[in-house]
C-alpha cells in the first residue's frame, strides 16, 4: 500500500516548521508568510501527492460523517497543534471536519453552529486558544459536543484540558533531580489557569522537597521576551540568586536565557533554566521544556465525539512531557 503523505511530510521535505505547513495548505488569512516559501510549500505538497483527506463526496454514504469544530481564534503554535491533530486522527477514520472562527464574539458563535446546523454535523468541537472558563452558547446543547482547552464554570459537559498542574511538577522536579536548590519561577499573567496551575505543580514539588523559599523567588511576566527577561534580572540580582528558574513558557524562558548572558551567568552551569509549550524555536537554542499536547487533545476529543458513549460531565486532562535539553544539562 502507497504510504499517505502528510503534512510532516511535506514540512521535511521544504525545510519548514509543519506551523508553516498547516497554515499555507489550509489558506489561514491574515499570517505573514514569504510567498517564495508559500509557492515552495504549495510546489513540494503537489509533487510528493500530498491530499487533505477524502472528500465528503467521494466517501461510502454509510462513512459520510461530519463534525464542526468552533475556536475562538487561529494566532499561534497551539491551535495549529489542535487542528493538526484532529485532521490526522479525522482522516485515520475517514472522518470530516469543518472549522469555524468566532473571535470569541457570541453572534459568530451563534451563526457558526447555524451553519453547523445546515451542514449536518453530527458532532461539535468548542475549542479555545488558551485555557479558560468559557460560558458557549445555548445552542451548542443542540449538538454533541466535546470542550477543548476550556471548561464551563459550573463543570457541565465533556471537557479537555491539559494537565497543566502536572506539568509545573514535571518541570519543577526535573531542577530539583539535576541539583538545583534555589529554584525560582517566572509565571505568565497570574489571572490565567495555566500560571495558576503550573503555580501550583511548582510549590507542590518544592514543598515535597523542603525547598519552597516563598514569594521571593517568584516573579510574573505578560508571557513576553521582555517581561521574562526583566524578571529573570531581577531575581538574579538577589542576595542569593536562583540556581534554576521555572518560565512558565518558552518565550519567558529566552528572556531568562538572555538576561543570564548579560549578567555574566552561564547556562547551566550557574544557572538552569526550564521552559514551558515546547516551541519550535526552544529546539534550535536548546531550552529544556515541557509539552503542551494540544495534538493529543484534539485527538482524544474526536475519538470521544465520534464514539457511541454517552459524553458524561466529566473534565479529563492530558499529560505532557518533559523535553531536557542544553539548558537544564549540567
Amino acid at each position: 500500500m502507497k504510504k499517505r503523505i502528510k503534512m510532516v511530510d511535506v514540512a521535511r521535505a521544504a525545510n519548514v516548521s509543519r506551523t508553516t505547513v498547516s497554515l499555507v495548505l489550509n489558506g489561514i488569512p491574515g499570517v505573514r508568510i514569504a510567498e517564495a516559501t508559500r509557492q515552495r510549500v504549495l510546489q513540494i505538497a503537489r509533487e510528493l501527492g500530498y491530499s487533505p483527506g477524502p472528500l465528503i463526496e467521494n466517501l461510502d454514504p454509510e462513512r459520510k460523517r461530519l463534525f464542526g469544530v468552533l475556536i475562538n481564534e487561529i494566532s499561534a503554535a497551539y491551535p495549529i497543534d489542535l487542528i493538526y491533530g484532529l485532521q490526522n486522527w479525522a482522516d485515520a477514520q475517514g472522518l470530516q471536519i469543518v472549522l469555524q472562527v468566532t473571535d470569541s464574539v457570541a453572534d459568530r458563535e451563534i451563526a457558526a453552529l447555524e451553519n453547523f446546523a445546515r451542514f449536518g454535523v453530527e458532532g461539535v468541537i468548542y475549542a479555545n486558544t488558551f485555557t479558560a472558563i468559557v460560558s458557549p452558547p445555548a445552542s451548542l446543547g443542540n449538538f454533541r459536543h466535546v470542550l477543548v482547552n476550556c471548561r464551563r464554570e459550573d463543570s457541565i459537559g465533556f471537557a479537555i484540558l491539559p494537565a497543566e498542574r502536572h506539568g509545573g511538577m514535571l518541570a519543577t522536579d526535573h531542577l530539583i533531580e539535576i541539583g538545583c536548590r534555589r529554584i525560582a519561577t517566572i509565571t505568565g499573567d497570574p489571572w490565567q489557569i495555566a500560571s495558576i496551575e503550573r503555580l501550583a505543580g511548582y510549590h507542590r514539588s518544592l514543598n515535597r522537597a523542603g525547598l519552597n523559599l516563598g514569594t521571593q523567588f517568584e516573579r510574573a511576566s505578560d508571557w513576553g521576551h521582555a517581561s521574562g527577561y526583566a524578571a529573570a534580572r531581577d531575581l538574579l540580582a538577589l542576595s542569593e540568586p536562583p540556581d534554576g528558574i521555572f518560565c512558565h513558557n518558552d518565550i519567558v524562558a529566552r528572556g531568562a536565557m538572555a538576561a543570564a548572558r548579560d549578567m555574566g551567568r552561564k547556562v547551566p552551569e550557574d544557572l538552569a533554566i526550564i521552559g514551558y509549550d515546547d516551541r519550535e524555536f526552544s529546539r534550535d537554542l536548546g531550552i529544556s521544556s515541557v509539552t503542551l499536547p494540544f495534538a493529543e487533545m484534539g485527538e482524544r476529543a474526536l475519538a470521544e465525539l465520534a464514539g457511541n458513549a454517552d459524553l458524561a460531565d466529566k473534565t479529563v486532562t492530558i499529560q505532557g512531557r518533559l523535553v531536557a535539553r542544553m539548558s537544564t544539562n549540567k
